[in-house]
């Protein structure tokens, strides 16, 4: 597994975020405005969750495997609903072993296995799962058409795909553009349209939203509830920690509100 230096330092960064997610006063957050408690990392609310549950069709014995999964959600989440197997991977190690404890606490322990392991070049058989997601990960990523091409050939022939990610809006100026990427993730960029890059490495698409409004009603929740806890969380993360999170908020929503950014969801089967 090779990663470039600033896929590096970006595992580090998310290894922290994950480590912050667990703290109380963020879990209590979690639980009010996506309905989760898992130390969520991704825009995916429970409401999402289980419309992917429900779209990729698991049932008791089936095979997931959940992309980027952090400390478990929405992975363990969907296994526990479906009664499906999963598989988490990501990279930081500590967030899985977060994982792994959730597991076994809500008895799923023997349904689930977590791998570090990197999206691009996944370690597993070809056609090894019944089904995939991955929430909000492919715009953190830069081998974004290799991610896409190893999730086809672990998949079998008719299992489906689901996933969210964060993309430049479509026509922006070299300004917008420029802007786009200084509020997105740190890999939001591409070369082309996801509906376009789905084309070039074999996926059909089933199912296509626009889930931007929704997020921007994240953000504009996130950053009320981060205000009504000001004190509280200044405690846990102290004063930078909690103006970090509020221009996070408030730089997402206006980028979504200028039309730069926008949160896709798409459903896929392989293309045969």
């Amino acid at each position: 597994m090779t990663c470039t230096e600033s896929e590096k330092i970006q595992t580090k960064r998310f290894e922290m975020s994950y480590k912050r997610g667990q703290l109380p006063a963020l879990i209590d957050i979690e639980k009010i405005i996506y309905g989760s408690d898992y130390g969520a990392n991704s825009w995916t609310t429970r409401l999402e969750a289980e419309e992917t549950c429900r779209s990729l069709g698991l049932r008791y014995g089936d095979r997931l495997l959940d992309i980027g999964s952090g400390t478990g959600w929405p992975g363990l989440y969907i296994a526990k609903r479906s009664g499906c197997e999963v598989i988490l991977i990501d990279l930081p190690r500590s967030a899985l072993e977060v994982a792994v404890d959730r597991s076994i606490s809500d008895q799923l322990d023997q349904r689930v296995w977590a791998c570090v392991g990197d999206a691009a070049s996944l370690p597993f058989k070809k056609g090894m799962f019944d089904a995939i997601n991955h929430s909000d990960i492919l715009c953190c990523l830069s081998r974004k058409y290799d991610t896409l091409l190893a999730c086809r050939e672990v998949l079998r022939p008719e299992g489906r795909m689901a996933f969210s990610v964060v993309a430049l809006s479509p026509n922006l100026s070299i300004e917008g553009t420029a802007r786009a990427i200084a509020n997105g993730p740190e890999f939001v960029e591409t070369a082309v349209g996801y509906i376009e890059l789905l084309e070039q490495t074999g996926w059909k698409i089933l199912e296509y939203r626009d889930v931007t409004q929704e997020c921007a009603k994240l953000c504009q929740q996130l950053a009320q509830i981060d205000q009504a806890k000001r004190e509280e969380l200044i405690q846990a993360i102290g004063e930078d920690g909690y103006e970090e999170r509020q221009t996070d908020w408030q730089s997402r929503l206006d980028a979504i509100e200028e039309g730069l950014l926008q949160r896709e969801y798409f459903l896929v089967t392989p293309l045969r």
